[in-house]
């Protein structure tokens, strides 16, 4: 209930009266479970970093990113788009979620696992292969949309299971494209 208000109508747009009221229950007894928003916020968001906590050990496991492996990232990252877009759009919630779920750190993490490295060219490819599934599965569907927080999340769909594989080789062929050199950096005559 309190993630379909997030997602209607954003973090910042929802007081704890609204999800008390959606939960057909009284604020007092919604503090009694959560001292406060951020607390619901932290329930909500918790169970997706955990699933990406397992997605980075079960690939790190594997020795290499397969293309099985990248089809659960994508359809995960797909399946809590609307959660995802919603409450980041929102600057107060990146604020809370990068210090109290340590995301750098989780993110720096995934981009290495996709990378297949912690050197800076395997960084790098882990960081574009993300942005590619980033654009394909939580990026507004319609980029002339303005983002609002609590809109993105409503009026758009999860991707078709042929969105999902095409993203997915898109990503793929991200991670297999050779990295700059040293002397990338330098002009060619």
């Amino acid at each position: 209930m309190a993630l379909a208000l997030f997602v209607e109508r954003g973090y910042a747009g929802t007081s704890v009266r609204d999800i008390a009221e959606r939960l057909q229950m009284t604020k007092g007894s919604l503090y009694y479970h959560f001292s406060a928003k951020e607390d619901v916020l932290h329930a909500l968001l918790t169970p997706v970093l955990d699933a990406l906590d397992r997605f980075v050990a079960r690939a790190r496991a594997a020795g290499a990113m397969s293309p099985d492996l990248m089809a659960v990232l994508v359809d995960l990252l797909d399946e809590q788009g609307p959660l995802l877009r919603s409450l980041f759009n929102d600057p107060s919630v990146r604020r809370e979620v990068m210090t109290r779920h340590r995301l750098p750190e989780r993110l720096t993490a995934l981009q290495q696992v996709l990378g297949g490295g912690d050197d800076p060219a395997a960084v790098l490819r882990g960081r574009c292969a993300l942005g590619v599934i980033h654009a394909g599965a939580l990026a507004p569907s319609d980029p002339t949309t303005k983002a609002e927080p609590g809109r993105a999340g409503r009026t758009q769909p999860r991707l078709t299971d042929e969105e999902k594989a095409f993203v997915t080789r898109a990503a793929l062929a991200v991670l297999a494209a050779e990295p700059p050199g040293p002397a990338a950096g330098r002009r060619r005559r």
